[in-house]
């Protein structure tokens, strides 16, 4: 198998060589970037601005994200915050923007202004560098303090077995999943950077505290019986984090959480010919149960070809299988099947599109 592309949010997407770029040059460089791109295109943008100048750069990015008419401010703040330094630079930025004929500016400097800007890049890099580092450790802490309330959560709050309305509606079987038993609240604090579990009357005390405005570093989620939870392993598998899903079907993740290079497997791996890979659990089961196959469950399609290359590197003589989603849009659009696909080409293994019944496909 060839495992040789980098996926970001299943959008195939080369970096590009950087140019020399100050902050003041942003706002007219973005004016050659349309912000009604994709998400993942405009995902790409915010991340290869936010590598490049860190907070510094907001202010322009913002200016050129209002100009979308899909601009919504608290999902764009939100998504500006939450994106991490990756391999996504500026100079996939200024690769846009030459598409969209922007032409860096050719200014003549003197000898004393060409080292003056290599002394204000070098301040920048340090800069940012120094806050990726301290911005990895804090999302290394709340990965380990969401991983151990997880894990007491797991042990303290659920059963093996118990009812679940979306199961039943999907009818698929319960495999390594957990119910809850009893109402908890999983409270997330990253300012504090700590998780804590409130059950029984200290769930009426915590309501009873909770800031009103709440601030952005404070998150909870409130879990019911009914509702079950969804283990998530790295390929060794420790268990980091979970998704639960409501009888209604409503799926969440515990903020912080660790979800890149996790999945939940149902069957065993070793010594496994064939292993599946699906993004929803619904799916992953219905595949399982249909073909007794290993199956796995990655979350969404850009883990996909994380865990794909993890698990090539763990079982090398299975053969692995994408059952990608078929949900064509109003607009005519198929982003699952198409990043599928996309994704199968590039880690040369074999994409399907499950239907119901689902049908096996040949070894």
């Amino acid at each position: 198998m060839a495992f040789c592309m980098m996926v970001i949010r299943g959008w195939p997407m080369p970096d590009y060589p950087k140019t020399s770029l100050q902050l003041d040059d942003l706002k007219s460089l973005l004016m050659h970037i349309s912000p009604d791109l994709n998400r993942d295109e405009w995902w790409a943008v915010t991340a290869g601005l936010k590598s490049e100048f860190g907070e510094e750069g907001f202010d322009a990015w913002e200016h050129w994200s209002k100009g979308s008419k899909a601009y919504d401010k608290g999902a764009a703040e939100s998504t500006w915050k939450s994106t991490k330094a990756g391999k996504i630079t500026i100079g996939t930025v200024i690769h846009l923007a030459k598409e969209g004929g922007w032409r860096p500016e050719k200014k003549e400097l003197t000898a004393a202004e060409r080292r003056q800007q290599r002394a204000d890049d070098e301040a920048r890099r340090k800069k940012r560098q120094a806050e990726i580092e301290a911005d990895e450790q804090r999302t290394l802490v709340m990965h380990q303090a969401v991983q151990g309330a997880t894990m007491r959560l797991l042990s303290e709050f659920t059963n093996a077995r118990g009812k679940s309305e979306y199961l039943a509606r999907k009818q698929v079987d319960p495999f390594g999943v957990r119910f809850i038993s009893k109402p908890v609240v999983l409270s997330i604090d990253d300012e504090l950077q700590r998780c804590d579990l409130w059950t029984g009357d200290d769930i009426k005390r915590f309501f009873d505290n909770l800031p009103n405005p709440r601030p952005d570093s404070h998150s909870f989620m409130m879990l019911k019986p009914g509702t079950f939870l969804v283990p998530l392993a790295d390929v060794e598998g420790v268990i980091w984090s979970f998704q639960s899903i409501s009888p209604s079907g409503t799926k969440l993740f515990p903020k912080h959480s660790r979800k890149s290079g996790c999945m939940h497997c149902i069957g065993s791996l070793e010594d496994a010919e064939l292993i599946v890979l699906a993004e929803g659990y619904s799916t992953t089961a219905s595949c399982f149960m249909a073909t007794e196959w290993a199956a796995v469950m990655t979350v969404d399609v850009g883990n996909m070809a994380k865990i794909a290359t993890a698990l090539h590197g763990r079982y090398p003589r299975a053969r692995l299988i994408l059952a990608g989603d078929d949900d064509p849009k109003p607009d005519g659009k198929n982003p699952g099947r198409a990043q599928a696909e996309a994704i199968g080409r590039e880690l040369g293994v074999v994409a399907v599109f499950p239907r119901v019944p689902v049908q096996q496909v040949a070894a």
